[in-house]
């Protein structure tokens, strides 16, 4: 028999209802409305045991496997266009090369690899956040240039969908990440950074207190903006795309991308414990 999906009550009944705030929102009855909604990580409440998020977890099974039923077929659909695509012609739109009968294309700095089939393989760990959005960016993207003109991710086109995803996601995810050690971090991701696109960077955010680019695919920039904690202000994080990336990737891959781009930072910073 299958398992009931998580619920808001059978979140909130494990929380202390302290509404401590550590989550980032008010009251604990708004932690676990979003987390029932897929818009908030259980770990988030840094209150509730690894037990008990394993616990609540296994309860969302069900909706997983749907989920994961979904994006099976998604990628089985562009892999079936990839492997009818003009191989050298995606490699030019792309910004990536041949190799022998794969595209290889950068993705923060690492090589990965598209063979004729679809699959992935990579010089590092290939994490399945990356695999549709990469197929999508050699099949579908338009390899339009960037334009050098930065926009929030809700400024994208059809990003009313994902916007609130992307934000509780995305960018408090990594302003998680940034907030335990914003110079370890900044200095971290400057390796993964042309030196003209930090230039860049500092000059359109000047108000910012750390603001870098880096490029999750070669014709996608990201700009990450940093304003620090300042006595009663807390800190503020806020990702920025080129205007181009519309055309290149879309909102949707945009925001798988992202989350893939999280997943790779928690593992560089919990290994090297920021």
């Amino acid at each position: 028999m299958a398992r009931n999906t998580l619920n808001m009550l059978g979140i909130l009944k494990h929380l202390d209802r302290s509404n401590c705030g550590k989550c980032g929102l008010p009251s604990c009855t708004a932690f676990a409305a979003l987390a029932a909604r897929g818009q908030k990580n259980l770990r988030d409440c840094p209150l509730l045991s690894e037990e008990t998020v394993r616990a609540l977890a296994g309860t969302t099974l069900e909706k997983t496997e749907a989920a994961g039923g979904i994006r099976g077929e998604r990628l089985e659909a562009l892999k079936k266009a990839f492997r009818e695509i003009d191989l050298p012609a995606a490699a030019e739109r792309a910004g990536g090369t041949i190799s022998g009968d794969r595209l290889a294309i950068q993705v923060m700095g690492k090589r990965f690899d598209l063979d004729r089939q679809g699959n992935l393989a990579s010089e590092c760990h290939v994490n399945p956040w990356v695999h549709l959005p990469l197929l999508a960016y050699a099949t579908h993207g338009a390899g339009r240039q960037p334009a050098n003109r930065w926009v929030p991710f809700r400024d994208l086109k059809q990003a009313r969908d994902w916007e609130r995803f992307f934000h509780w996601k995305c960018e408090r995810g990594i302003k998680r990440i940034v907030d335990q050690n914003p110079d370890f971090f900044f200095d971290a991701m400057s390796l993964f950074s042309p030196a003209s696109a930090g230039n860049t960077a500092g000059e359109a955010f000047s108000s910012a207190d750390d603001a870098i680019v880096v490029h999750p695919m070669p014709r996608l920039p990201l700009l990450l903006a940093y304003w620090r904690a300042d006595g009663e202000f807390e800190s503020k994080l806020v990702l920025f795309f080129d205007t181009s990336a519309e055309e290149n990737l879309g909102a949707e891959f945009i925001y798988l991308l992202t989350m893939g781009i999280l997943e790779m930072f928690r593992r560089i910073f919990s290994t090297h414990s920021v």
